[in-house]
């Protein structure tokens, strides 16, 4: 629901504001007295086109705010784009300046225009001359049919099966092409796949190997020594094991009693045994480099094997080894192609099927929704003094680029047409000439959906343009029970819709400072009786207008407790 208008800088409206009630609220005023303007900034707001000549002369640009409770659907819209709207309240800003460009702002976020414009359509319904553009559209009159069908639940699964389908056709195609390009490049897989499985490198592999290399390369350059320690300890320049071996055995042999030289001998005994475990870790590290050096080649030769294979494939050797693992389940895929086809084949048949069902079934209930509709809207038309006007649904088969018979949308096109006075033919709904016709089309569209529709405001301008008499008092019915369930904001020129409002503004063109400027205020009490009868005689003061119009008050308020406005 629209709660409140501001307009700055638009036209011939320096600052107004208006505060809508639940229910019908109505612009009164002299013809050319600026009404219009007020639903072009509201039109504005929700991101229709605008144009930098609508600014108000000696003004850099037009400012839009408005206030609206949104209904659940629009508050998931708000929240999909990414706004902040906890407190069930949208505050749209619109700017646009007169050099081009401008800004657009909901509950203080940045907003696209293009975003802005897909938010105001679960805002607001707008029918009139200037913004019938989407009740024009074929798409619209789609979704309109299926609403009054209630196909919403039909229409969801019905894209779910096409989204599925079109994903099975995807991994169908993609297949096929896959398999395609597999047994070009056949024989360079599997070459590629044998080069890696000869050389076959382990994880981790690389690592170790470089490790190992460089503990050996360390091993050789300690060769020298290690021989040089052989020598010293062992061999003949000193047998420095073989010296105190002797020097031991002739310690032994000097018959000295146990308590004689024990300390020394001790000590003997220990040097001993430290020279022998020195020797024989030399040699252990002899026989290390011995093996390291026999090794190294072989370590060598295979680092060498696994640095080529990485260059190779210009990637590290991980890499490598998952490379090999692809090219393994490619060739299997390759061999498995027709299998794999077949399954994938299967699974996009059944979802075909599934498809042409939803879209069978939406077919049969948008025909019988069609007939009700065109049926409960001919019974409005003549009520509202259109009984030469006739509608009629119109399917065409749907066809995509591709020649696909079903879209997400179904597998027809369905669109308006429009037989305004007997014998001139039926045409499209959007070459409908007259802006009242087409705002009066929308009024008894708008009651035969009742309740149905996501748009909690609906705006009608021009909607009783050359009405009088009974069809005056058939479109103020009308208004009436679209108020009952959904906010309403219209211009009028019709004192009996006026009176049947909730809220009555007034527009009023004055001249400041040598220039006409636009204002709007609310009515209330005797004000709104003044304005009234100037509706019915063009005198606010003349008496028996004012009674009428006072008699107009009481019944239209009638009417609107009546249908709970």
């Amino acid at each position: 629901m629209l709660t409140r208008l501001r307009i700055q800088d638009l036209l011939l409206v320096h600052q107004a504001e208006i505060e809508c009630a639940p229910g019908l609220n109505v612009l009164t005023g002299e013809t050319g007295a600026g009404k219009s303007i007020l639903l072009r900034g509201l039109a504005l707001a929700l991101g229709r086109r605008a144009d930098g000549d609508w600014i108000r002369r000696g003004a850099p640009l037009t400012r839009i705010e408005t206030t609206f409770r949104p209904s659940p659907r629009a508050l998931r819209r708000a929240r999909s784009l990414g706004l902040a709207a906890d407190e069930g309240e949208l505050c749209i800003v619109r700017e646009v300046r007169r050099e081009g460009g401008g800004r657009c702002f909901v509950n203080g976020t940045r907003l696209p225009l293009a975003a802005l414009q897909r938010l105001g359509d679960e805002l607001v319904e707008i029918h009139g001359q200037r913004e019938e553009e989407r009740f024009r559209r074929a798409d619209s009159q789609r979704d309109l049919l299926d609403l009054f069908g209630g196909h919403g639940e039909l229409r969801r699964d019905l894209r779910a099966a096409h989204r599925a389908r079109a994903l099975a056709l995807a991994r169908l195609n993609a297949h096929r092409e896959r398999i395609v390009r597999l047994a070009r490049d056949e024989e360079w897989l599997r070459y590629q796949v044998e080069e890696i499985g000869r050389i076959a490198p382990e994880p981790g592999e690389e690592e170790r190997l470089r490790d190992r290399v460089l503990a050996l390369r360390s091993i050789g350059r300690r060769a020298e020594w290690i021989a040089l320690a052989e020598e010293w300890l062992v061999g003949r320049r000193g047998a420095v094991v073989a010296a105190l071996e002797e020097l031991d055995h002739r310690l032994a042999g000097l018959g000295l009693r146990e308590d004689e030289w024990a300390g020394l001998r001790d000590e003997m005994q220990e040097v001993l045994q430290r020279a022998r475990a020195l020797a024989r870790s030399v040699r252990e590290a002899r026989r290390e480099a011995d093996a390291g050096h026999a090794e190294l080649p072989e370590l060598e030769a295979r680092l060498t094997a696994l640095d080529q294979l990485a260059r190779k494939h210009k990637r590290a050797l991980p890499e490598v080894l998952a490379l090999h693992g692809e090219m393994q389940a490619s060739l299997e895929e390759l061999a498995r192609g027709r299998e794999i086809e077949e399954r994938l084949l299967g699974e996009e048949r059944e979802r075909a099927a599934e498809l042409a069902r939803l879209a069978a079934t939406l077919t049969a209930a948008r025909a019988k929704a069609a007939a009700e509709l065109t049926e409960a809207v001919h019974v409005e038309l003549d009520g509202l003094r259109m009984s030469g006007c006739r509608l009629q649904v119109v399917f065409t088969p749907f066809a995509d680029d591709a020649g696909e018979p079903h879209g997400p949308a179904g597998s027809e096109r369905v669109s308006f047409e429009v037989e305004t006075n007997p014998g001139e033919g039926f045409r499209a709904l959007g070459r409908v000439a007259s802006g009242g016709e087409m705002a009066r089309l929308a009024l008894a569209l708008r009651v035969v959906l009742g309740e149905r529709g996501h748009a909690l405001l609906a705006v009608f301008d021009e909607i009783d343009a050359g009405l009088g008499g009974l069809a005056a008092r058939a479109v103020a019915t009308r208004l009436a029970q679209v108020a009952a369930h959904q906010q309403v904001l219209l211009v009028t020129h019709l004192p009996l819709i006026a009176a049947a409002a909730r809220r009555h503004f007034a527009v009023e063109k004055r001249s400041h400072a040598g220039a006409a400027l636009v204002g709007v205020r609310a009515l209330e009490g005797d004000e709104r009786v003044a304005e009234i009868a100037r509706m019915l005689a063009g005198d606010g003061r003349d008496a028996q207008a004012r009674q009428h119009a006072a008699a107009l008050l009481e019944s239209g308020f009638s009417i609107a407790r009546r249908r709970r406005i």
